[in-house]
């Protein structure tokens, strides 16, 4: 069991729903965006209830071991969060031009370039 300490509270779940969050929180701290994230939480009554929270990129956790004796289906009582996908911007494809078609339109512009720099663009010659 992990004790963590968020937002000035401290909420008793699972090792692994521990891990996750942190795991999330340190993949995601370079973001801008926060997430809503619904976890189990062991109460002092001994009951389990779902708390959400908000992790964004300047979310906090201190995460403790806690002593106890033995709890039997951990896993069945504080099951892993679901995060949601994460934003990827996507990338432009690279290029589907030959080198054969680059370097014509290199040509093509230095051409250009060299008609331009001896002011004769072909605009003013009617």
């Amino acid at each position: 069991m992990k004790l963590i300490t968020y937002a000035g509270g401290t909420i008793l779940t699972g090792d692994d729903v521990a891990e996750a969050l942190l795991d999330y929180v340190t993949a995601h701290s370079q973001g801008e965006e926060s997430i809503a994230v619904e976890i189990q939480v062991l109460e002092p009554d001994g009951s389990t209830r779902t708390h959400t929270l908000v992790l964004g990129p300047a979310t906090e956790l201190n995460v403790a071991d806690v002593a106890e004796d033995s709890l039997a289906g951990e896993i069945a009582l504080f099951p892993l969060p679901v995060f949601p996908p994460s934003h990827i911007l996507a990338v432009k494809e690279p290029s589907a031009e030959t080198e054969a078609e680059a370097e014509e339109h290199a040509a093509d512009f230095n051409r250009a370039v060299e008609e331009i720099d001896q002011g004769s663009d072909g605009l003013f010659d009617r």
